[in-house]
């Protein structure tokens, strides 16, 4: 019996200590840090994988700059797996550099585009224009609505608490004005993460609490100290992708600038604390992001590479129907995007209604997320903003989420500067001004100077949008322009080639009233006034004292053109639609002095036409996109007293940027129909090699003796052109090819843009 008493004592005992061992074990809770590193910080999403696969639980989550998103996206239920998902997606990389999806362009609500390249905005304040600085490298706008879109359900089922998301969160930011870390416990979560990461001069500082918040790295880039104090976890697992910055290179201006920014962590944690796992990426760049498999591979391989290490010191399980549950349960109280109403602060009251009026239709509009989207990048294509910070607030009466605008009006005034340099004689400066009003509607003026050997031009107008139900607007301007294409013909390569003399005058005075169809096309109906002149040689072979022909020709026009424009890019475009209907209608009085006349000869004109240009982009993968190009013009033109004029007024087919600096005689008709096909070769987001052929069928061919030949012979016209979009206007190298009587191809060396103001007559 004594024996059995102290056999039942052991075994109670034995009981006992595994029953606290176990209750201990299950009492462990852990905590996971992870680094910032832009891109390199992918490297957490393959810890976390690691993590979850051998069951070591998680029950916090901390991070700064890239670790605050991938430690965010986690406390929202989000798998690892998912992460890979959502960073693998292509428009990803574009979401990152701010660019805006081509199908919320909202070129309706544009003004005429310009050769600008580079400008700086003004403003009055206390009485001073001062010049406005811009302040971030990436436009904000995309990833702000992206952090609406993707944090919202998460932060209402929350309720603003980042202790009751699905995994308690913390992140980190920096107040540079108090020159210390700002840790972000509450609030809205979408806000908090964008804080974490608004690196400075890349990304634009976030404002909360009226405190302006920066990139968390520059203070605190590994905020374990964050995660001890307001968690106090057993075990803290540490997730580091970079270190501190290289010392400062009297070579290398990043790295100077990385040293003046970025104050130095300490990437160390006590043994007893936790456990690191750590690697760094120095040949990856905060953009990288097309590495993901590389690093997501090399934090799993890390993370199982001290597996055995991170389970003596975590011997709990977290079983995969456990985490799921969790999941599941936390999802179920994210309610689905369904937006309602607006509220808009920041500005003047007239001008937060003015966006409140933009942003939805009424006070009990209902509207989807793509709705919200469409609405916001509606605003911004207006520039009627400098900011325009949204977040979310769930109305449970409501059962929709009430968006929340922050803004700031755009500069009053805009200077702009560019043009084109080029190796033929078409270079030329541009300077240009806008002034902006904004009340009740907004009304843009625009002064712009032009001037080069080839083309000088000035203009002055203005446009007023009324923000209605249906969007219209008005606008008139007044051009003077001058084309010299005898210079403009020249080209340095082939000074063998001979143009003709020939110059143009147009001064023209616009009226426009139109609408928006979509959000990228617009119908415009208006009239021009105005006078063409053009100077000119019948020959080739002339002396600066011989006697110039002329031709004016005062007129008046009436037209309606549709025209759509989804262009990635200005000039050279890979990607994108452009399409133009026009019906015009001409009368006017040709004033015409030949040379060896004494006495001028006069006639009445009239005419009217209609045309289509079509250019149209298909993508067919990453590397490889084909252009098709459509132009058809049928005009009733009637012949002018000399063939020089007559050809100057004659519709052209100009389809390439060279091509539009030239006459190009056997290229203009009445009536036309012209086909194009445009290959595309693209090495990377911003070079690509692209092809043009075309061949243009003309119904009749205007001859020097002034009679037509019938459907002559169809020409073609080439072009292959080596293309740079730098961040101030394209460069290219190309090689043209036009049918004439030298058929020497030209050569040309381009940086910038042929863009002219618009002519009055071929509107």
């Amino acid at each position: 019996m004594k024996y059995f008493k102290i056999l039942f004592f052991v075994i109670l005992l034995i009981f006992n200590l595994s029953g606290n061992r176990l209750l201990a074990n299950d009492s462990i809770r852990v905590g996971l840090v992870m680094s910032g590193g832009g891109a390199k910080g992918l490297f957490h999403i393959g810890v976390l994988k690691a993590l979850e696969e051998n069951h070591i639980p998680v029950d916090y989550v901390a991070g700064t700059s890239m670790g605050a998103i991938v430690a965010g996206l986690y406390s929202m239920g989000y798998t690892p797996d998912e992460m890979i998902d959502y960073f693998s997606l292509q428009n990803f990389d574009a979401l990152l550099n701010g660019i805006i999806p081509l199908k919320y362009r909202f070129y309706s609500q544009e003004l005429d585009e310009t050769p600008e390249a580079l400008y700086l905005n003004f403003d009055i304040k206390k009485k001073e224009i001062k010049p406005i600085l811009p302040t971030n490298l990436i436009p904000p706008y995309r990833m702000d609505l992206e952090f609406v879109n993707l944090t919202s359900p998460a932060t209402a089922a929350c309720r603003n608490n980042f202790d009751s998301l699905m995994v308690p969160f913390r992140c980190v930011a920096s107040d540079i004005n108090t020159h210390k870390p700002y840790i972000m416990r509450k609030g809205n979560l979408g806000t908090a993460i964008r804080a974490s990461m608004s690196y400075p001069f890349v990304f634009k500082p976030v404002l909360i609490d009226s405190t302006l918040l920066f990139d968390g790295g520059v203070y605190n880039n590994f905020p374990w100290d964050v995660m001890y104090n307001d968690f106090h976890p057993d075990v803290i697992i540490g997730s580091i992708c970079t270190s501190n910055p290289e010392p400062p290179d009297e070579s290398d201006v990043m790295s100077q600038i990385a040293n003046l920014l970025v104050t130095g962590t300490n990437y160390t944690m006590p043994d007893s604390i936790g456990i690191l796992i750590e690697k760094n990426f120095p040949t990856v760049g905060i953009l990288d992001f097309g590495k993901i498999t590389e690093l997501v591979d090399s934090g799993y391989r890390m993370t199982l590479n001290k597996i055995d290490k991170i389970r003596k010191k975590i011997p709990v399980k977290r079983s995969v129907d456990e985490l799921s549950a969790k999941r599941k349960q936390f999802k179920s109280k994210c309610l689905p995007l369904k937006y309602a109403g607006a509220i808009v602060t920041g500005a003047s009251d007239v001008q937060n209604i003015s966006i409140k009026r933009l942003m939805t239709k009424n006070k009990n509009d209902l509207y989807t997320q793509e709705q919200l989207e469409s609405r916001f990048y509606s605003v911004i294509a207006f520039k009627l903003v400098n900011s325009f910070y949204p977040i979310a607030e769930y109305d449970f009466d409501r059962q929709a989420y009430v968006p929340v605008f922050r803004i700031t009006p755009s500069p009053r005034f805009k200077i702009s500067l560019g043009g084109n340099i080029s190796s033929s004689s078409g270079s030329m400066i541009y300077t240009g001004i806008e002034v902006m009003q904004w009340k009740k509607n907004l009304t843009r003026f625009r002064t712009n100077l032009t001037f080069g050997k080839q083309y000088s031009s000035f203009q002055i107008g203005a446009r007023r949008d009324y923000p209605m139900s249906v969007p219209l607007f008005t606008e008139a301007y007044l051009t003077v322009s001058a084309y010299d294409f005898y210079k403009g013909s020249q080209d340095i390569f082939y000074d063998n080639i001979r143009p003709v003399f020939l110059k143009e005058y147009d001064r023209l005075f616009t009226v426009n009233a139109g609408r928006g169809l979509t959000k990228n096309s617009k119908l415009k109906i208006g009239f021009t006034s105005g006078f063409q002149n053009v100077h000119y040689y019948k020959s080739t072979f002339f002396k600066s004292t011989d006697t110039l022909n002329k031709s004016n020709f005062p007129y008046l026009s009436i037209h309606m053109v549709i025209d759509k424009n989804t262009y990635n890019y200005k000039q050279y475009p890979t990607a994108g639609h452009y399409l133009k209907i026009s019906v015009n209608g001409v009368w006017g009085k040709e004033n015409y002095k030949e040379a060896s006349r004494l006495i001028p000869q006069k006639q009445s004109h009239k005419w009217a036409s209609c045309s289509l240009v079509s250019d149209f982009y298909f993508n067919i993968n990453k590397y490889l996109s084909i252009g098709s190009y459509v132009e058809l013009m049928i005009s009733n033109k009637l012949t002018f007293f000399d063939y020089y004029p007559t050809i100057d007024m004659l519709p052209a087919f100009q389809p390439t940027p060279h091509s539009k600096t030239l006459l190009m005689e056997n290229y203009r008709a009445n009536t036309y129909l012209a086909l194009g096909i445009k290959p595309i070769i693209k090495f990377g987001k911003s070079i690509s090699l692209q092809a043009d052929g075309y061949v243009f069928q003309s119904y009749q061919q205007l001859l020097p003796d002034m009679s037509y030949t019938k459907m002559p012979k169809y020409l073609t016209m080439g072009s292959v052109a080596a293309v740079w979009q730098s961040p101030i206007g394209p460069l290219s190298v190309s090689v043209n090819y036009y049918e004439r009587n030298n058929t020497n191809p030209y050569f040309l060396v381009n940086f910038g843009y042929i863009i002219f103001n618009k002519k009055g007559i071929n509107h």
